[in-house]
């Protein structure tokens, strides 16, 4: 790899993060579209993804050391062993489906609140269920940003948000005679059929000749030593994934307990930072592609000017959100508000929304400096420390908060994210100081 600049990681995060952006931008656009069907419809969506998103995220975690290894692999030039642990990975996604489909069965009624049920379970059914296509997803959009061919993601990301609109306005609303899958439904409908366009697509070129000639593509046996390895890699960041993810949803359903307000409130706190997510995800896995690389082809040296660069480009995109949170929150509210709503509770999300966009800048040096240590295989303790910070400085706190100090007038949604941003930036600490110690390079070629 030549020299390091900021066009080289953002032209090698880009991908990632447009591929990201498709994801996350799938829920998104649910909320938005909901958000115009009803409030319900929006808050019980909002409160099934974050579950449903704690199994998507965990096997996002596991999957995606694809892009460590094949990563690793190209660096070294060894292109013909890239396929077997892309292999690997898809075919334990594809077993995950014996957790999905009974979890998406039988907990819908004890993860979603009372109150949103009618709308919640819906969504949590359907997305549960095919929660292990992510993993494939990811899988495929980590080996062809490993291998220098992003493209290939931004391509099946456009085509399948085009169909993600289209089959979100005519279910939602119920165009065309189709009552069936009128509100939530008809939203996780669509999403999980765009999701299925974009793994068409990726396989498609996976296959091609090209690819499949070089990259070993059609080496799809089952070989337990190499899957051993990447769930070893990878199976303690998924722990770690559903360890941070059950916190989050923890979070919200105790909120959305107290009051609809509340559940209002945080519904809009998460959509918008899980379309900021896709800004720190990418950058995250281009770290990771890039540092695999580096030490693939023996240049450890170079990781820390890497670091800087992704620290400034990070910095670049809280340049450009900062002004519309700080100045203009109201662009991004009524969005989300299609409806009288009390001048208290505008208040509240207008608050909410700057304290996001403090978290929003601390996770993502989180996610920088995450990128480094996953690319060398070190997923496991990046994942378990965010977890455990998540715990300790949010979840408990938080909740004996909402428990104690409501009848004190001490406890304010904010403050859940106050906390957060807290947690973020020990977890930046905690991942620097691992960094510094050489004990993340885990992955030998």
């Amino acid at each position: 790899m030549k020299n390091i600049t900021l066009w080289k990681v953002f032209k090698t995060s880009s991908p990632m993060m447009i591929s990201s952006l498709s994801s996350h931008f799938m829920l998104i656009l649910d909320q938005l579209i909901l958000a115009n069907y009803s409030i319900d419809a929006m808050a019980g969506a909002s409160a099934a993804s974050v579950w449903c998103g704690m199994l998507q995220f965990a096997t996002m975690s596991i999957t995606t050391v694809v892009g460590a290894l094949v990563g690793n692999y190209n660096g070294a030039k060894k292109f013909e062993l890239a396929g077997t642990p892309v292999w690997q990975m898809i075919w334990f996604s594809v077993s995950l489906f014996s957790i999905s489909i009974p979890f998406s069965m039988l907990l819908a009624k004890f993860c979603i609140p009372k109150i949103l049920w009618n709308e919640g379970i819906p969504y949590f059914k359907v997305l549960m269920f095919s929660a292990p296509l992510s993993g494939i997803y990811y899988v495929l959009s980590s080996f062809f940003v490993a291998i220098g061919k992003g493209i290939l993601v931004t391509i099946s990301i456009l085509v399948a948000n085009i169909v993600n609109v289209t089959l979100d306005i005519i279910l939602v609303f119920g165009y065309f005679g189709i009552e069936k899958f009128k509100g939530s439904l008809g939203a996780a409908t669509g999403t999980v059929i765009a999701l299925l366009v974009e793994i068409i697509i990726l396989f498609s070129y996976f296959f091609s000749k090209k690819i499949r000639e070089k990259y070993g593509t059609l080496n799809f046996k089952l070989r337990f030593e190499k899957l051993k390895e990447c769930l070893k890699l990878g199976a303690s960041g998924g722990i770690g994934h559903v360890c941070e993810m059950s916190a989050w949803s923890f979070v919200y359903y105790n909120l959305a307990s107290i009051s609809k307000d509340l559940a209002l409130i945080q519904s809009i706190a998460v959509s918008v930072n899980i379309f900021l997510a896709f800004i720190v995800s990418g950058l995250e896995k281009g770290m990771m592609s890039m540092t695999a690389n580096l030490l693939g082809a023996g240049k450890k040296d170079r990781i820390r000017t890497l670091i800087k660069k992704g620290v400034c480009i990070h910095i670049m995109f809280v340049v450009i959100a900062a002004p519309i949170f700080i100045f203009y929150p109201e662009l991004i509210i009524k969005n989300f508000i299609k409806f009288d709503i009390n001048e208290r509770v505008m208040c509240e999300i207008v608050v909410m929304l700057r304290v996001v966009l403090l978290f929003f800048i601390v996770d993502g040096l989180v996610w920088v400096i995450a990128g480094v240590i996953e690319g060398g295989g070190d997923i496991s303790y990046v994942m378990l420390t965010i977890a455990v910070c998540i715990w300790c400085i949010v979840v408990i706190p938080s909740f004996a908060l909402s428990k104690f100090g409501i009848q004190l007038g001490l406890f304010h949604v904010e403050i859940t994210w106050i906390l957060l941003s807290f947690a973020a930036a020990s977890e930046a600490l905690l991942l620097y100081r691992r960094y510094r110690s050489d004990k993340w390079i885990h992955i030998k070629v």
